[in-house]
């Protein structure tokens, strides 16, 4: 586990945004442009519900639970997730902000390059960020469902 977390810090620099440390037992979400809202958020997700209904949604609820997920894996690192950790300072979209993953031989590359790191995303953020928007995880079978596209840019090589 603690190699795990280690190659975790090491190798997602997008989710090592310098944040200030917070109370342990819970996450929180940093300020951002779209923190000045007091709407409540959507029930569920849409792709194409107006943006501070987005903003909401991502703040009030993605935000928790997957701060729960990486507060897990290094409750320190974690300690104050929030939007800053997938969209960066500038509130940029994740495929914009995030590492961007290689597809070689129809394969991501980090399985190979950094398998804890990926098996992580894999078994633990992708299927929360999947339920949390309400979509299926990806299946490769179809080609169909929330996977690493949903945040990540893939380049093929």
């Amino acid at each position: 586990m603690n190699r795990m977390v280690l190659l975790l810090a090491l190798s997602v620099p997008a989710c090592g945004a310098s944040q200030a440390s917070a109370p342990a037992s819970r996450p929180s979400t940093p300020a951002g442009p779209e923190s000045g809202s007091s709407a409540p958020a959507p029930a569920s997700w849409s792709d194409d519900m107006p943006t501070q209904d987005k903003a909401a949604f991502m703040k009030l609820k993605v935000a928790p639970k997957l701060g729960a997920v990486f507060h897990a894996a290094d409750a320190h690192r974690y300690a104050n997730f929030g939007c800053v950790t997938c969209h960066g300072p500038k509130f940029q979209l994740p495929r914009d902000y995030l590492p961007k993953l290689t597809l070689k031989g129809g394969k991501i590359t980090a399985f190979a390059d950094k398998p804890q790191v990926a098996q992580f995303m894999a078994q633990k953020v992708l299927p929360e960020m999947a339920a949390t928007l309400g979509k299926p995880p990806f299946d490769a079978a179809t080609g169909k469902g929330f996977g690493c596209m949903g945040c990540h840019t893939i380049e093929s090589q």
